[in-house]
C-alpha cells in the first residue's frame, strides 16, 4: 500500500517532470542535487565536449552557493561517464581528503 501524502506524491511528480524536462534539453543529466547537499552527480556522454560542459555547469552550480566545485570522481566507458563534484568552500581540504 502506498502511504505517502499527497502534496509528496505532487512534489515528487514535480520533481520527476522537471528532470525529465531537463533531461530532454542535454545529453548531461544532473542525477542528483538539491538545497540541503553540495555533492552533484552528472552522468553524461564520453565526449570532450560533454566533460566541459558538466564541468562549467557545476561550477555554475557551486558559485550560485558562494563555493568551489571539486571533481571528485569520474568513472567512464567509451560511451558514457558519471562524475561527481563537490561544493565546498575550501578545495584544498578536499582535495587532501581523497
Amino acid at each position: 500500500m502506498n502511504v505517502l501524502p499527497l502534496h509528496a506524491k505532487s512534489r515528487l511528480g514535480g520533481t520527476l517532470l522537471l528532470v525529465l524536462l531537463l533531461s530532454s534539453c542535454s545529453d548531461n543529466l544532473l542525477v542528483s542535487y538539491g538545497n540541503d547537499t553540495n555533492f552533484l552527480l552528472f552522468d553524461h556522454p564520453n565526449s570532450e565536449k560533454a566533460i566541459a560542459d558538466v564541468r562549467a555547469r557545476a561550477e555554475r552550480l557551486c558559485a550560485e552557493r558562494k563555493q568551489l566545485a571539486v571533481e571528485t570522481e569520474s568513472i567512464c566507458s567509451l560511451a558514457s561517464c558519471t562524475t561527481n563534484y563537490q561544493c565546498t568552500d575550501n578545495a584544498d581540504g578536499i582535495k587532501d581528503g581523497l
